[in-house]
């Protein structure tokens, strides 16, 4: 019969996620605008930049979907996905469409790069690699297993933290990445890190985590290290 220490690590083995990590820059950026670009975005024809107390946003990110090598659930019949920021304090705490806004677009048909922004960052072109092995932190693990025989045992501690991936960096799918505390498991589906190379950076090198639970609106929140 298993203990519970051995049932305990065996369900945790059982959750791990595949993932889409991103690769930012670094080679040839593509000819075609409508891929994956960080500081870039596009839109339909005539669509303006949206706004938020009177001054646009811009775009911090676009995701070309089919790109991806891992497609969260809650982006199927997705083409194309836009994350917009505002240009002055990041947001904390807001509500979607308040100093950030994410726009979806379920065709590439009539998408067209949106002008360049007067913004400090740097755009880079994104290429994105597949992983099969992402898995939770500490806080977030307690959601899916119960840990407490692992909590018991000061080698599976260790051991919890040691021998699995965490993926850090710009993601689509797999779990959040803890910083502070646990981001919730359950609705995420992509974060977006701190990003040395085009000089975004969402205070103290945090990272942002966006979370969206079926028929509800995108929530956003932010970790700093």
């Amino acid at each position: 019969m298993k203990s519970d220490l051995d049932k305990a690590w065996g369900e945790l083995e059982s959750i791990r996620r595949s993932a889409s990590v991103a690769k930012i820059g670094g080679f040839r950026p593509p000819d075609d605008p409508i891929t994956s670009w960080m500081i870039k975005g596009v839109s339909l024809q005539g669509e303006r930049a949206p706004t938020w107390n009177g001054r646009e946003m811009f775009p911090l990110i676009q995701v070309r979907i089919d790109e991806l090598p891992v497609v969260p659930q809650s982006l199927h019949g997705v083409a194309m996905l836009v994350v917009f920021m505002t240009r002055s304090t990041i947001p904390f705490d807001k509500a979607h469409g308040e100093g950030w806004l994410i726009r979806e677009y379920a065709s590439l048909d009539g998408l067209v790069p949106m002008p360049a922004g007067d913004v400090p960052y740097r755009p880079f072109a994104i290429a994105w690699e597949k992983v099969e092995d992402d898995m939770p932190g500490w806080e977030d693990a307690w959601e899916l297993v119960d840990l407490t025989a692992i909590n018991d045992d000061e080698t599976a501690s260790s051991r919890f933290f040691s021998e699995f991936n965490r993926y850090n960096g710009t993601k689509f799918g797999g779990y959040p990445v803890e910083i502070q505390h646990g981001a919730g498991v359950g609705d995420f589906v992509f974060q977006i890190d701190s990003d040395p190379k085009s000089g975004w950076n969402w205070a103290g090198d945090g990272i942002a985590h966006f979370h969206r639970a079926e028929g509800e609106d995108w929530r956003f929140s932010c970790q700093m290290t």
